[in-house]
């Protein structure tokens, strides 16, 4: 059972969720989508069982594309030989394992 932080929407504070997730990067990925949390005033993270979704609808449209490019850049280089799945959607980057399920 991991502890996990999330909130419902970017207004709402931090929470603690206990739950049991299938995703095995999440010790990786978590830690580094809370950095640019912190970092970008009106994103948060959305835990999945399968994969982490890092939000950035509320963020000021240059500032929110250009963390968004920085953060797929970084997961990019880090799980360039890694297992993992990195999508950039509209105004999210979803990270999953590519043993949970293969990509659309």
């Amino acid at each position: 059972m991991a502890t996990t932080l999330f909130r419902w929407s970017p207004q709402s504070t931090w929470e603690k969720n206990h739950i049991s997730t299938n995703f095995s990067g999440k010790e990786i990925v978590e830690p580094v989508m809370r950095m640019y949390t912190e970092a970008t005033n009106g994103s948060y993270i959305e835990t999945k069982e399968s994969a982490l979704v890092w939000h950035y609808y509320n963020v000021y449209p240059d500032s929110g594309s250009w963390q968004a490019k920085e953060l797929l850049d970084h997961f990019e280089n880090l799980f360039a030989n890694e297992p993992f799945f990195v999508k950039k959607g509209k105004h999210i980057i979803e990270v999953k394992s590519q043993r949970t399920s293969c990509p659309k």
